[in-house]
């Protein structure tokens, strides 16, 4: 079982990626009842990088005003952006990333480490295949290393794009890290009144006669889904995807939703960070792929 979501926070830098996760986090705020914080990463430079000595106080550091500018900025983007059904009012934290080399998603997940029960919502960069393995992803790292869930919106995804949920779309495969991410799922639909897709996507090398035996791996992983997922009104429909690679096969499912505003909810494989990168990852190939947000439950 999952743990409950008791905190929704959102960085966010003045983007229009930032102001579409803005929306849906405040979206996911209502829905799960819970606070929603925005967060803005601040770069610290270093003294000597400054236009003023070490031993001046930080408040005269024409830098630092700037950066502080910046920072209510984003803020103020992102109020914009917020779903206008939201009744409490999200709280703002400035972190700084003190290192010289930048590493904001560092940041932020040691900040999510210290807030048991969040849930962190992303804009996704667009980055080709070559800038992400040689350049990295925020949102590749954060999904990569975060030990609670993590939603990804897209960059191109607008505020509208990002305002109402109307279908969970959830993989199945039976597997623990799978039955966590169900009983997000199924709270979720329950909150937003919306019915969950159950999807096995059948392995090449699994014949039909497996597929269709009493103990079939599809029929086994739906009623262990159906379990974690409790009871939701709306409906549960099951479906087996064959004839695609995985994340090709739960991409579909999501496009053939596109209209309904769908969600994918899905565990994380535990793969290292370089086998991520050499021989890939579900999760991340669905969140590139995906016409729609993108939860990830470690």
């Amino acid at each position: 079982m999952s743990e409950p979501i008791s905190l929704v926070i959102v960085p966010v830098d003045g983007s229009p990626s930032a102001q579409a996760a803005a929306r849906h986090a405040s979206l996911l705020a209502r829905l799960l009842e819970t606070p929603l914080q925005l967060l803005h990463v601040m770069p610290l430079n270093p003294a000597e990088l400054s236009d003023i000595p070490a031993n001046r106080q930080a408040e005269a550091d024409h830098d630092r005003a700037r950066r502080q500018d910046i920072a209510a900025e984003a803020f103020a983007r992102a109020r914009q952006a917020l779903d206008p059904d939201l009744t409490q009012p999200p709280a703002e934290v400035i972190l700084e990333d003190a290192t010289f080399i930048r590493h904001p998603d560092r940041v932020i997940l040691e900040h999510a480490a210290r807030q048991p029960g969040c849930l962190l919502v992303l804009g996704a960069r667009q980055l080709s295949e070559v800038g992400k393995f040689m350049q990295g992803s925020i949102s590749n790292e954060v999904v990569h290393r975060a030990r609670c869930p993590v939603t990804i919106v897209h960059a191109q995804a607008g505020p509208s794009d990002a305002s109402r949920l109307g279908q969970v779309l959830v993989p199945v495969d039976g597997s623990p890290h799978c039955l966590k991410a169900t009983a997000l799922a199924g709270e979720l639909a329950r909150r937003a009144d919306v019915p969950v897709e159950l999807v096995f996507c059948r392995p090449d090398g699994l014949s039909a006669s497996a597929e269709h035996a009493d103990d079939s791996p599809s029929d086994e992983a739906f009623q262990r889904a159906r379990e974690a997922l409790g009871e939701v009104p709306r409906g549960i429909e099951e479906v087996v995807s064959e004839g695609k690679r995985v994340p090709e096969a739960i991409v579909a499912r999501a496009r053939h939703h596109a209209e309904a505003a769908p969600m994918v909810v899905m565990g994380r494989r535990g793969l290292g960070k370089w086998q991520s990168s050499l021989l890939g990852s579900v999760s991340h190939r669905v969140i590139d792929l995906a016409p729609c947000p993108v939860t990830v439950v470690a």
